[in-house]
């Protein structure tokens, strides 16, 4: 176990090499002299929701669209109605449907 006077155990950045710190402030590496910064280990916290300009964006996004829908009128819709379709006629006797069903294949057909 390492000395506890000797401080953390660190690797150099630079030239890779192992070093203690020797409970130094800023932490300089003793063969190539480089000073190192230690990396987080934990990752900073992310924003807990979005910021107040964000937040003024998104409410005018939807008073914006609530109006509109709101002045939207029934022509805005281009709805069709029912009554003035002209549609073909069902009265005509077709039944054939020799061209559209298909028979079925005996036992002996494969």
């Amino acid at each position: 176990m390492a000395n506890p006077k000797w401080g953390e155990k660190h690797r150099c950045s630079s030239c890779t090499k192992p070093f203690y710190d020797m409970k130094k402030d800023p932490i300089v590496c003793p063969v190539c002299g480089a000073e190192n910064v230690p990396e987080r280990l934990l990752k900073p916290r992310r924003n807990a929701g979005p910021s107040a300009a964000e937040k003024k964006a998104i409410a005018a996004a939807a008073a914006k669209r609530k109006e509109e829908l709101a002045n939207k009128t029934e022509s805005d819709t281009d709805l069709i109605d029912p009554d003035t379709v002209d549609l073909p006629d069902d009265d005509e006797e077709d039944d054939d449907l020799s061209g559209v069903v298909i028979a079925p294949k005996g036992d002996d057909e494969t």
